[in-house]
C-alpha cells in the first residue's frame, strides 16, 4: 500500500485502485475458506470489502473465527470512503471483523511481536516488488503450518515474481495451478500457449484451469515454519 492517497493519484491518475476480484477468483476463495475451515482470518488491502465480505460470511457459516484487515485508506474520503466497512455492518457481520487503518509495514510487524497467528492470510494491497515481497514475508511469519496464503493480482509483473520467491525459497505447497505472468503481445501469448500443449496435456490442462477459473489469484498452503539458510539462493 502507498505511502498516501496522493501517491495513488500520482502514480495511477487516480486515488482509486482496481477494487475487486472476478467473480469465478470469489468463487475460488470462497471453495478455500470451505476447506480449510479457518478460526483466524486476516487480508491485506480491504478496498471495496468484497473478499472481506466473503471472509466473514464463511466464517459466521462456520461459526467461529475472526477476519482482520489492514488499509490505511479503508475510511479516508479519497480512499475507500468506508464502503468495504459499510458492507461488512450491512451483513450484520461485524462481530467477526476487525480494521487496522494503518499501513502493512507498520502492522505486521507489530502482529509478528504480539505473536499472532493466523489460518489465512490473503495478500492484495499494493502490487509493487517491494511492498508485495514485504507482505510475502511477514505473512510467512504470522501463518501457521498448515495454513493458506492466498495472492491476487499474481498476473502482475512485479506480483508474479515476489510469489517466485516464495515457491523457491520457503516450504509451501502450490494448490492453484500455476501461475502466470501477463503477456501483453498476442505473438507471445500464442508462443505460450504453443508450448503448453507441447509440454503435455497436464500442462495444458493447468493452464486452462488458470485461465477460466482461477485468473490472477494464487494460492499457497504452508507445509512448515522454515528460515532459508544464510547461504542459499537460487535465481527466482
Amino acid at each position: 500500500m502507498p505511502q498516501t492517497s496522493e501517491r495513488i493519484k500520482r502514480e495511477t491518475g487516480s486515488t482509486r485502485l482496481p477494487a475487486s476480484m472476478r467473480a469465478e477468483e470469489y468463487a475460488r476463495l470462497k471453495e478455500l475458506l470451505l476447506q480449510l475451515r479457518p478460526e483466524a482470518t486476516l487480508e491485506i488491502g480491504m478496498a471495496n470489502g468484497e473478499s472481506s465480505l466473503i471472509i466473514c460470511e464463511v466464517l459466521n457459516q462456520l461459526g467461529k473465527g475472526k477476519h482482520m484487515a489492514i488499509d490505511p485508506f479503508e475510511s479516508s474520503p479519497d480512499g475507500w470512503a468506508g464502503r468495504g466497512v459499510e458492507k461488512i455492518r450491512q451483513a450484520g457481520l461485524s462481530h467477526c471483523f476487525e480494521l487496522l487503518e494503518e499501513f502493512d509495514y507498520l502492522v505486521l510487524p507489530r502482529l509478528v511481536a504480539e505473536r499472532k497467528f493466523f489460518d489465512f492470510i490473503l495478500i492484495d494491497g499494493w502490487h509493487s516488488f517491494d511492498y508485495t515481497f514485504i507482505d510475502i514475508f511477514y505473512a510467512d511469519l504470522l501463518l501457521k503450518p498448515g495454513g493458506v496464503l492466498a495472492i491476487h493480482d499474481t498476473g502482475w509483473p512485479a506480483v508474479y515474481k515476489a510469489c517466485r520467491f516464495l515457491e523457491t525459497h520457503k516450504r509451501y505447497d502450490r494448490i492453484s495451478p500455476p501461475i502466470a505472468v501477463i503477456i501483453p503481445s498476442l505473438v507471445g501469448r500464442i508462443f505460450r500457449r504453443l508450448g503448453q500443449i507441447l509440454r503435455g496435456p497436464k500442462a495444458f490442462m493447468e493452464a486452462r484451469r488458470r485461465r477460466i477459473e482461477w485468473y490472477s489469484l494464487g494460492a499457497y498452503q504452508k507445509r512448515e515454519n522454515y528460515q532459508v539458510p544464510n547461504d542459499f539462493f537460487v535465481e527466482f
